[in-house]
């Protein structure tokens, strides 16, 4: 069955309860541009990597579908017995997306460009079709009956692809330093020798039988405790009042220790960078110079929500091979920091 029917060549076009009208009509318009929404979102359902997003976006052709059939028949109730109609818990479904995102991105202080990522450049081309069909159903609305809850539902729309479009760019701006880390990194981060290699015999034994990820048994306690009294001893003995921070592989703050002179905003800092050092698997120092204006990780404060800290003074912390948990010592200097980081790891 061929494709082509030759009705609409004289220029007119069927709605969807066979009322014929001109193709350049408003509601033509207007049910046409959020059938281009519809495909863009498509194709952004192709592109997209965050799992949530795909989702999201192939249930969204799904409620176009319908609502374009809506906007295309001039008499709802025509169309209220074989479709379902957009409602309000649709408006709620987008609603709980805006929040749950907001609330798990940083926080957006300025106008950003239109995405870093081609699948969030992609999803912002979406919002504009939106915002340019919420244009038209508006003039529409304004000479013919319009649903209260399409108008709600097409304005929540293009601040959800919005949102979208944020994380996705942060979905693969952290994937992305995550692979940079692994190959431009070089880090060789002062490990904690086990016993066997000074020869008593144990602390092997437990870090196969929990101590990797740093949450339980006494040999944690120890290794964190003579990590911190060699860094506080060593800073006494320089004189510099310090912080110190250990956090388990998981970036969870474990130990927590400052001398009685140390900068309070200190106590931030050294959580962030033993934070730091184990989000990227590498020494912070060794992060500095991506983290520049001209570098590969430049401006990845803004971009997460845990503090991120780019100078030295955070180290990984590897027993057998394996990352444990992370170090952070802040107080003196950069250069100092790093000092007395790099003496409390090796006296372990």
């Amino acid at each position: 069955m061929a494709i082509y029917t030759k009705t609409g060549d004289a220029g007119t076009t069927a709605l969807f309860d066979g009322t014929r009208v001109p193709k350049n009509s408003l509601r033509v318009d207007t049910y046409g541009t959020f059938d281009e929404l519809n495909a863009q979102v498509s194709v952004c359902e192709k592109l997209v990597v965050s799992p949530d997003n795909k989702h999201v976006l192939h249930t969204l052709q799904h409620q176009l579908f319908r609502l374009c059939a809506e906007v295309a028949t001039p008499h709802v109730e025509n169309l209220s017995e074989s479709s379902n109609l957009i409602s309000q818990q649709d408006i709620s479904d987008l609603e709980r997306l805006i929040d749950d995102y907001t609330k798990r991105l940083p926080q957006q202080h300025s106008f950003i460009l239109s995405g870093n990522y081609l699948s969030a450049a992609e999803l912002h081309v979406a919002r504009t079709i939106c915002r340019r069909g919420e244009r038209l159903l508006i003039s529409l609305g304004s000479v013919e009956p319009i649903r209260d809850e399409v108008r709600k539902f097409i304005n929540r729309l293009s601040d959800a692809l919005y949102i979208m479009a944020r994380m996705e760019d942060y979905v693969q701006f952290v994937e992305t330093i995550v692979e940079r880390v692994a190959k431009r990194v070089v880090t060789n981060p002062a490990e904690i020798r086990t016993e066997k290699n000074q020869g008593v015999g144990n602390i092997e034994h437990t870090a196969e039988n929990g101590v990797n990820d740093m949450t339980t048994g006494t040999e944690l306690e120890h290794i964190m405790t003579k990590l911190s009294q060699a860094a506080m001893d060593y800073a006494q003995s320089i004189g510099v009042p310090i912080v110190v921070s250990i956090v388990d592989a998981n970036g969870v703050l474990m130990y927590f220790q400052r001398m009685s002179d140390a900068l309070l905003i200190s106590n931030d800092i050294a959580q962030a960078k033993a934070y730091t050092a184990v989000a990227l698997k590498a020494a912070t120092h060794e992060i500095h110079p991506s983290a520049q204006p001209d570098g590969d990780l430049f401006n990845i404060e803004s971009m997460v929500n845990r503090k991120i800290c780019t100078f030295g003074g955070g180290y990984p912390i590897i027993i057998n091979e394996k990352m444990v948990g992370g170090l952070g010592i802040s107080g003196g200097t950069v250069a100092q920091d790093m000092d007395i980081a790099s003496h409390a790891l090796q006296s372990l």
